[in-house]
């Protein structure tokens, strides 16, 4: 009987897997309805959620970092609120130290980022839907780049507001 002699085959060498930076993962959120069921958000673990009459505030663990969510509606039916006018107002009375980055805006949605006089770093977010309108605004005295500065733009990011309140 002739017996077949193995033979080894040598693979091509494997190229070393690239290497990327770690991601940091955010949190994963719980998510608040008020009570009259028209405005949602994320709510972080571990941050703190107290509603008053006038608004909505989370704080963050060490209260370097807050988030605070304010309504408005409409007084007549002939005005739709929006949000691109409301961000320019509230630019021009803002204490804003530098330049104000501004994503694209429109009139259900406006946004700006910016620093103040005393180094604190600002979120400014209008939510519309013609006839609420949600001024969602957060301060921290860390960089955005820091954990609860991404926590704070998810949240920021996380509202939502139906269509006909």
């Amino acid at each position: 009987m002739a017996t077949k002699k193995r033979t080894s085959v040598k693979s091509a060498p494997r190229k070393a897997a690239k290497k990327t930076p770690a991601k940091v993962t955010l949190p994963a959120c719980g998510t608040y309805t008020v009570p009259r069921g028209h405005v949602s958000l994320c709510v972080p673990p571990y941050w703190t959620l107290r509603q008053s009459i006038d608004d909505i505030r989370l704080d963050s663990e060490d209260g370097e970092t807050a988030v605070v969510l304010s309504s408005y509606q409409r007084n007549s039916d002939k005005v739709k609120l929006d949000a691109r006018e409301y961000l320019k107002h509230f630019l021009q009375s803002a204490p804003v130290e530098g330049r104000v980055a501004a994503a694209n805006n429109t009139a259900r949605l406006a946004s700006a980022r910016f620093r103040d006089a005393e180094g604190g770093y600002w979120q400014v977010r209008f939510v519309s839907n013609t006839t609420t309108l949600v001024l969602a605004t957060s301060h921290s005295n860390q960089p955005p780049a820091s954990r609860d500065g991404r926590t704070a733009t998810l949240v920021m990011e996380s509202i939502k507001l139906k269509a006909r309140a």
